[in-house]
Order: structure tokens, then sequence, then C-alpha cells
């Protein structure tokens, strides 16, 4: 029994740390304290066992050990480090420190050397071993992006940000050049640029459908309003609060043009840290908010009601209106073939109900309301709309959350004229 309790006792005092650890750095405490409690055992484990004979390894066996070894443990930390959110050249060092380990351990388990004889040869294989780690050290460091101080000097000596004279589309370069300039991308990525999930996705929140004051809001007093997902401790303090008085005005209105670009007119907006997100279909407040817009209640949108044709309760009141009660109802015939969709209601994709909301149906009373109000709200309205058919709770499980579009399909947004906005 003494031997059980010895034997478990390092393993639930890692479990315990780790769980504290991963409580104070909010690092997911559960899976930190079984992490550290599964290697502890091993490690206990793997030391309980009756040492063998004394075997002296050849350099080629000694690496075929522990290479096998390494490489599991390199694809270990690669994703354990992507899935906290470490800048990928961080990924990078992470995994190249496993390599100098592996590196270490062939030559500690070399073949013993000659007894030392002198002083002085003791001290020049101690330097030859120091040495060799600290070439490892500085060869691999060398190879990744280095810190240059006059790239930062030339930042700070950059002339402020004029918008006198300048046209829509140079205001959005300037205003990501401030983006640029702030380290934005430190914690939020735009869509698939950047290299930290510290912070939302602007891209797929569509942090640009919201107004202008909302965004100098949150730019300039960020712990007033938490994005949904993020309104833990550690992210709450993670923006910092002195924008307000680095920016200028021009600095702060270019920021705000560029990221009234950010929007994405062929999915629903999604909330929540990567590996915990939802769409807007699965958020109840949006779908509330989404019901205002609906039955005409809500005071942004004065003159916006779908309820008029629709119905408050689904069933529509005007002929020809679509019942989005019946998940299996059809596109409206108002379309011809080619512009049609052949797919039901329940699997329209976001890009389908987007399209039919802002631009509207021809010959009817379903006008292009993305020409008279926020898109912001219509998106509400849809989320709401979804519900007739598919009520939240209901739902066996969470709508999938969209991939990260890429490059080329933002190209091709804008050349298709999706965004109904010629800047964008």
């Amino acid at each position: 029994m003494n031997k059980l309790i010895k034997f478990l006792t390092p393993p639930i005092a890692a479990a315990i740390f780790g769980y504290g650890v991963g409580l104070f750095y909010d690092l997911k405490p559960l899976l930190l304290s079984g992490s550290l409690a599964f290697v502890t055992l091993l490690y206990c484990i793997l030391l309980s066992r009756a040492p063998g004979k004394p075997q002296e390894k050849g350099i080629i066996k000694n690496v075929l050990m522990k290479l096998p070894v390494v490489i599991v443990l390199s694809i270990i930390v690669w994703f354990v480090a992507g899935h906290f959110g470490f800048p990928v050249w961080w990924q990078i060092e992470f995994v190249a420190f496993t390599f100098v380990g592996l590196v270490f351990f062939v030559v500690l388990d070399l073949r013993t050397m000659a007894p030392e004889k002198t002083a002085t040869r003791t001290s020049v294989r101690l330097l030859g071993t120091y040495g060799l780690a600290s070439v490892l050290f500085i060869t691999i460091t060398a190879q990744l992006p280095q810190f240059d101080p006059q790239v930062e000097l030339d930042k700070l000596n950059k002339p402020p940000v004029k918008l006198s004279g300048l046209a829509g589309p140079e205001v959005i370069a300037a205003g990501r050049r401030v983006f640029e300039d702030n380290k934005c991308f430190n914690c939020h990525k735009v869509f698939w640029e950047g290299n930290s999930d510290r912070g939302p996705n602007l891209g797929t929140k569509q942090i640009g459908l919201f107004n202008e004051d909302y965004l100098k809001e949150q730019i300039v007093d960020p712990r007033k309003i938490q994005s949904p997902g993020f309104d833990d401790p550690k992210s709450y303090k993670a923006m910092p609060t002195y924008y307000g008085e680095d920016l200028s005005e021009d600095e702060l209105n270019a920021l705000v043009s560029y990221l009234k670009t950010m929007r994405d007119p062929t999915n629903i907006p999604v909330e929540g840290k990567l590996g915990e997100q939802w769409t807007w279909y699965d958020d109840p407040k949006i779908i509330e908010e989404g019901k205002l817009v609906y039955e005409g209640k809500e005071p942004a949108v004065e003159g916006l009601n779908c309820s008029v044709c629709h119905g408050t309760d689904g069933i529509p009141l005007m002929t020809g209106a679509l019942d989005f009660r019946n998940a299996n109802n059809k596109d409206s015939e108002k379309f011809d073939a080619a512009e049609r969709s052949d797919k039901t209601l329940k699997d329209w994709p976001d890009a389908l109900w987007y399209k039919r909301v802002t631009q509207g149906v021809p010959g009817t009373p379903m006008a292009a309301w993305g020409t008279m109000f926020p898109h912001l709200y219509l998106w509400k309205a849809i989320a709401y709309e979804r519900t007739f058919h598919d009520p939240l709770d209901q739902r066996a499980s969470k709508v999938p959350v969209p991939p990260i579009p890429t490059e080329e399909e933002i190209k091709r947004w804008k050349d298709e004229g999706l965004f109904m906005d010629p800047l964008l």
C-alpha cells in the first residue's frame, strides 16, 4: 500500500499543479492537469523498471532509437502550440528545440570517453559540450525572423496618416497600414491573414458590418463591450487601452475604413474563440435581435418589416411570399432556370439567403433590402427566419462553422459585386 501511495503521489501532485496553473493562466485546466499527470505517471513507470545490463550503443543505433520519439514529440508540440494560439514561427522554434534535445541526448549517450588525465582535458571537453549546444542554438534561431531596430525606428518615424485629398481605396490602404503598424495582426486574424487567434478573427466575425461609432468605441475603449467568447479575465485585459491617445483622428478614421471592408457575403458571421466557435444561427441573443428586425420593431431599421408579407408566426400573408416553416420549399419561380437554385430551403447556403434578402426577387414586393438597410440587421433577420423550420431548441447539434475564405474567394466576391458596394 505504501508503495502504491509513493507511486501515485507524483502524478497527483502534477495534476494539482497543472490545474492551478491552468486556472491562473486560463489554459484549459483539465487538459493541462491531465497531460502533466499522464507524463509524470509514465515517467514513474519507467523509473520503476529494473535497470537492464549497461550496454554501449553506437552512434547510428543511438540516433535510430531516439529519432522516432523526437518526431512524435515534435508533432505533439506543434499541434499543442497551435491549439494555444502561438504564432507559426513560435511553433517552428518549439519543434526546433526538440531536435536540439535529440542532438544533446545523443551526445550524452555516446560511447564512454577515455578517463580524464588532467584538469585541462576536463575543461576542454566541458567547454566543447557547451560550445556544441551554443552553436546549435545560434544556428537554428538564426534561421528565424530577427528583430531589426532600424525597421522599428522607420515605423516610428513614418509621417502620420493624412486623409486630406485621399479617395476611398487610398483611405482603406492607409487604414491597413495603421492596422499593421500597430501590430493588430499579433492578436487578430483577418480571414486567412495573421498568425494568432488571441482575439477574434475580424474577417469571419465580419466586424465591417458594424457602424463606425461602434468600431471607434471598440478601438479606444475595448473593455466596455467584450466580443462574445472573449469575456474571460485574460481576454478582457488583452486589448490595449491606449489607442485613443496614440492614434490621430485621421489614423482612427482610416483604420475604421479598413475594418469596414471585413465582410463576407457568402457566410453568416462567426463568434467565439478558435475551437469553441459558433455562427449567428446558434446565438440566442442574435436570434432575439433578428426577431425584432423581422417583426419591424428594430428602431435602427425603421421601415423594414418582414412579417408584413411572411407573417409574424411564419404563415405568409401575401401570395408568393416564401413560407419559412416549410423546410422543403424551393426558390422563387420568378427567377429563370440559370438563376434559380434547385436546393430546398433547409439546404440553402448562406450565400443564397444573403443574395435573396439583399438583392430581392424581381416582380415581387421582395425588394433589394441591401440597398436600403444596414446588412448587419439583414443577417440577424436571416438567423431568425431559419428558426421557423429549424427551431434553436430542437437542434441536435450546432450549425457547422464555415471554413475561412481564401484570398481567391474574396477576389471573386469583389469581381461578382456580391458586396453591393463599389469600394469593397
